[in-house]
């Protein structure tokens, strides 16, 4: 005799899988920064645009014990920057909590770091927009 509960859980599983899809966060469109020969900082500049655009990453190649300084030039109220360590989503720094637009700190690992710069998420569900620019150094 054979089971129909196989069947049964295969149907389950066909109709959660779009909403299993649809969970998934979308990924955070990213930008290497290089710094020119011989310089040690680079400014990038951008536009945030809610709900669609709200976040943008800025990857930084840079080795452990090295000195990296970020500073956020924005209009915006509701713009921050975090600093996220090689292969973490778990911040170094978050600007929405520090509320302060520059950080400096030695850094743990070398790797690439992402610098996300983002909108708050009430601003990005309005639809509201940051214009910034973004200083990023790295030094021995």
């Amino acid at each position: 005799m054979r089971s129909r509960i196989p069947a049964a859980l295969f149907v389950v599983a066909l109709l959660l899988s779009p909403l299993m899809t649809a969970a998934q966060p979308a990924a955070v469109p990213s930008t290497t920064v290089a710094f020119k020969k011989g310089a040690s900082s680079a400014a990038v500049q951008g536009k945030l645009q809610g709900p669609d655009a709200d976040a943008r990453d800025y990857v930084v190649r840079a080795g452990a014990g090295q000195k990296m300084t970020v500073e956020m030039q924005t209009k915006s109220t509701s713009a921050y920057f975090n600093v996220l360590a090689p292969g973490s989503e778990e911040a170094l720094y978050r600007g929405e909590v520090a509320g302060e637009p520059r950080w400096s700190g030695a850094l743990p690992a070398s790797g690439d770091y992402r610098v996300r710069v983002f909108l708050n998420r009430a601003a990005a569900r309005q639809g509201k927009s940051a214009a910034y620019t973004l200083k990023i150094a790295v030094v021995n």
